[in-house]
């Protein structure tokens, strides 16, 4: 069911097949990516705006945002921030995430924000705002127990609505050298 679910997504988003990437559909994709101040989310934020997508970063503090900003110009001085903006969202509260989604039209929803690691109990508003509202849907989590009980809880509605997700695409065990590799492309 993850194959049928990535096919989804991939066809919906920036894959042209299974297994080939094709970077230039990002282009004028809008993507929230929720936790986009991080190290892991500033990753992807930087890597989406490389590829021509507008990202909205959804986060708690927009001095947070300021500062990832600065951090991203250090590291890339040629990168273009013109399609780049800021939403407060609360990741634990379905309604804080659904209401950035209304307003803007999204085509991904990208959580980095600490999805799931053994946060078992704790609500994730950002992949039930997702479902809810017809937005694919990718994090990285990467605590086993979390991701089969958030598979158990959205899948149904997922595929009944046939909202692509990606749960526990992962990221900890290339994320240093992601990183590195970053830095020199």
């Amino acid at each position: 069911r993850d194959v049928f679910v990535a096919r989804q997504l991939s066809s919906r988003v920036f894959l042209t097949a299974a297994s080939d990437i094709d970077f230039n559909v990002l282009r004028d994709k809008h993507v929230l990516v929720v936790g986009g101040n991080g190290r892991v989310g500033g990753s992807v934020v930087t890597q989406l705006l490389k590829h021509g997508a507008k990202v909205t970063v959804g986060g708690t503090r927009s001095t947070s945002f300021d500062d990832s900003k600065t951090r991203w110009l250090e590291l890339f001085p040629s990168l273009d921030l013109t399609k780049l903006d800021f939403s407060t969202v609360d990741r634990e509260k379905a309604e804080s995430v659904k209401s950035v989604l209304s307003a803007n039209n999204f085509d991904l929803v990208v959580h980095t924000a600490g999805p799931f690691q053994g946060k078992v109990a704790t609500p994730n508003g950002v992949i039930d705002a997702a479902v809810s509202s017809g937005v694919p849907y990718v994090d990285v989590c990467d605590d086993y127990c979390t991701a089969c009980a958030a598979k158990t809880k959205y899948q149904k509605k997922a595929q009944d609505s046939q909202v692509p997700c990606i749960i526990s695409t992962g990221c900890w065990v290339r994320q240093n050298t992601t990183v590195s590799d970053q830095n020199t492309s």
